[in-house]
């Protein structure tokens, strides 16, 4: 290549992917910093407001009738909302998830405000559902909603809408490289530059903003959880790491059968049960469990059992009993079609866990200063093992408790956990409620389809590599015609003005493939 060739490819990358990256993901990523952290300074306020409401409840019992219809009414106004927008029902990530994925479509401005009041209806009624999965889908609406008002072009619209759920996940924690680590290891299961071009680019400019407005109410650098200096894990000990490693991947693996047959079996009654009565059901049951002083303590997503678990407030037999009431809860909840996340309460569960054998730990003469370590690790591996995503754990852990004992600890835990969960055939989380999600919808036929389109000058695929491209779901390049040549399509072919490129799809909307791709070639 010719020195002026290279400048040719060099001026072109900074225009047509620099550019538009920072342009249109930084963009987004600002609207969706601002639009996270005010919705969950609302839910935190709101999550505080209902643990005060139930506290006076139970100093007042004479009135507890009076909760349980305040009770009603919230699970009457979800009802409402999910009818409007049948969406935002469960966490939000599945969902997202298949937007990223080219799956499903969803409208933007509906869903941001439907996510909104359905997950405040949920924190305000003390479910036991979190702020972080609704946050990841305001990202992704408001990230659309950017792209649309700025009129990019369709290509980029899943590329801006994978950086605004990054975003969306950064701003809930606080914590960035878990905000792009969540695009690449959960939301495409792949690393692209591209990919990992948007998703920084989101997460920087949420990130600023974020912590820019949050000087308003102060705390902004603060991490989710104040756990303190956690000490090096002792090499006597390790063998401890092994066994809290195999109760975390059993724990996890029982969880998502529990959330999954649950799940099938809400599907069997659906039609012969109203809608309303599963949330009437899940917001009773957080109700009783709120007036039981105790039990309380696992109402809401969990930050404040986190905590509580981390100053070593309970005993082993209470903490047995959080975490069997504290599963039984997500289960209802999440299965009850509530607007909420689950990964604050997934940390909470994995905190339990490791509660319950840090206590255990001790009594086998392990020193209580590697207690908080302990929770610690179980959280990271219990989440890992549920959703298969260890990095994003690993390093969600570190930027939310300042987790500094090293990776061995974790790294040993979360390879016991999942060699576990892979002989036991676990598989991840989101992609079974995604299944689902996908099962769920009503579906036209499909068609095995052929696709020939050349590239333009201009267009968004010249000069880009076909593994760097996000294509319409279930879409496959075959060939690439260039000049008299043939060539079988390699994923790390960059692609040029002129090719042909031949495309197999199997789809259910051809037009609409096919105008989505010609999109991509002007």
């Amino acid at each position: 290549m010719t020195a002026k060739e290279r400048r040719s490819a060099y001026a072109y990358k900074i225009k047509n992917i620099v550019i538009p990256v920072i342009f249109y993901c930084g963009l987004a990523g600002i609207i969706a910093g601002l639009s996270v952290a005010f919705f969950n300074r609302a839910a935190n306020l709101l999550t505080s407001l209902s643990t005060d409401i139930y506290g006076w409840f139970r100093e007042n019992p004479a009135y507890i009738p009076l909760l349980f219809l305040g009770l009603a009414a919230l699970a009457g106004i979800m009802w409402l909302v999910h009818k409007f927008t049948p969406e935002v029902r469960g966490s939000g990530i599945p969902q997202t998830e298949g937007v990223m994925r080219g799956l499903l479509t969803f409208r933007w401005l509906r869903v941001l405000i439907s996510t909104c009041i359905g997950s405040f209806v949920s924190f305000f009624a003390g479910l036991s559902l979190g702020s972080e999965g609704p946050s990841v889908q305001i990202g992704a609406t408001t990230a659309q909603g950017a792209a649309k008002l700025m009129k990019a072009r369709a290509a980029w619209s899943r590329y801006v809408v994978t950086g605004g759920a990054s975003a969306g996940l950064a701003v809930a924690f606080n914590a960035p490289l878990t905000g792009i680590l969540f695009a690449i290891e959960e939301g495409h299961r792949r690393v692209t530059p591209m990919l990992l071009l948007s998703a920084s680019s989101s997460v920087i400019f949420a990130t600023i903003t974020y912590r820019l407005v949050a000087q308003l109410w102060g705390g902004a650098d603060n991490m989710l959880f104040q756990l303190g200096v956690l000490n090096r894990f002792p090499t006597e000990n390790v063998w401890m790491l092994f066994i809290l490693g195999l109760g975390c991947g059993i724990t996890a693996i029982f969880f998502n059968f529990a959330l999954n047959r649950f799940q099938r079996a809400m599907d069997k009654v659906e039609k012969k049960t109203p809608y309303w009565a599963r949330l009437l059901v899940a917001f009773f049951l957080t109700g009783a469990v709120g007036l039981i002083p105790v039990l309380s303590n696992a109402n809401t997503g969990g930050h404040g059992l986190i905590e509580k678990i981390a100053e070593q407030d309970f005993t082993v037999q209470v903490l047995l009993l959080l975490l069997v009431v504290k599963m039984i809860l997500i289960v209802v909840c999440f299965n009850s079609g509530a607007t909420g996340g689950m990964f604050i309460p997934m940390l909470a569960i994995g905190a339990l866990v490791g509660g319950i054998f840090g206590k255990l730990f001790i009594m086998w003469g392990m020193d209580e200063q590697y207690y908080q370590l302990i929770v610690c690790v179980s959280m990271t591996t219990f989440f890992g093992a549920s959703v298969r995503a260890p990095l994003t754990a690993i390093v969600l852990i570190v930027e939310i408790t300042g987790y500094n004992a090293g990776f061995l600890p974790a790294s040993i835990a979360i390879f016991t956990a999942f060699l576990v969960a892979e002989l036991l055939g676990n598989r991840p989380l989101y992609d079974e409620m995604l299944e689902r999600t996908l099962d769920r919808r009503k579906k036209e036929p499909t068609k095995d389809v052929r696709l020939e389109v050349e590239i333009e000058l201009g267009g968004f695929l010249a000069g880009k590599s076909i593994n760097d491209v996000l294509w319409p779901a279930n879409c496959l390049v075959t060939k690439v015609i260039r000049g008299d040549e043939s060539l079988i399509a390699d994923g790390e072919m960059r692609l040029q003005v002129g090719d042909i490129i031949v495309i197999k799809a199997n789809t259910d909307n051809v037009e609409r493939t096919y105008d989505y791709i010609l999109g991509m070639i002007k």
